[in-house]
C-alpha cells in the first residue's frame, strides 16, 4: 500500500541536516524491510516535508516514525492515498 507522510517541526533546522537525516531514516527503514521510500518534497520555509512510501506494514513504518519523532523533535502523520494517473 502507498503511504503519505506529513512532517512538520517547530525548531530551527537546517535544510541540509534535514535531507540527510530524512535520507538516513529512508536507509534505516528499507533495511529493517519495513517500508521503501518512494518520493519525498520538501517546503523547508514553511518547515514542512511530505513523503510517499510503498509498505505492507503499517503499523511498523508507524513504530519506526514515532521512535524517529521522539528523537528528532519532528511530528509526523501517516495515511494511506491512492496514486490517480493524470489524463
Amino acid at each position: 500500500m502507498l503511504i503519505l507522510g506529513i512532517n512538520s517541526w517547530d525548531r530551527d533546522m537546517p535544510k541540509e541536516l534535514l535531507i540527510k537525516f530524512a535520507l538516513k531514516f529512508a536507509e534505516d527503514v528499507k533495511a529493517q524491510e519495513i517500508a521503501e521510500l518512494q518520493d519525498f518534497w520538501l517546503a523547508h520555509d514553511r518547515k514542512l516535508l511530505w513523503c510517499s512510501w510503498q509498505t505492507e506494514d503499517l503499523k511498523a513504518l508507524e513504530a519506526a516514525f514515532a521512535k524517529m519523532n521522539e528523537q528528532s523533535g519532528l511530528k509526523s502523520e501517516l495515511m494511506p492515498f491512492e496514486k490517480v494517473p493524470l489524463k
